[in-house]
């Protein structure tokens, strides 16, 4: 892990073949939060979006999976409503290993 700057933590999430849930992991990361509209054919469609940056390359995420800002303690804590699904989680590992880390893009 590298002393990358962070802004808090954020919680993995994942669902199983019974649908229930499960913590993946809690991690420190840089979270940024965008917010815009995109203009479609019929009308705006809400574009709010997360960009997520963790820094170990031991994290456990997927695309499909949920996250939440902030530690979840217990599973009792996840309030699905409250949670965005991640649309996108490349590890990104060029450059020094210092570097390394997944870039999540979630809504």
């Amino acid at each position: 892990m590298t002393d990358m700057p962070t802004n808090g933590y954020c919680t993995i999430l994942r669902s199983d073949d019974n649908d229930e849930y499960y913590i993946t992991g809690t991690y420190p990361c840089m979270w940024q939060e965008v917010e815009g509209y995109e203009v479609k054919k019929y009308g705006d469609e809400n574009a709010d979006k997360v960009s997520v940056y963790i820094f170990d390359p031991d994290a456990d995420v997927k695309k499909r999976d949920y996250i939440v800002r902030g530690k979840l303690e217990d599973i009792s804590e996840f309030v699905r409503e409250q949670a965005l699904t991640v649309m996108s989680a490349p590890f990104l590992d060029y450059g020094s290993p210092e570097l390394n880390h997944f870039e999540i893009g979630a809504r």
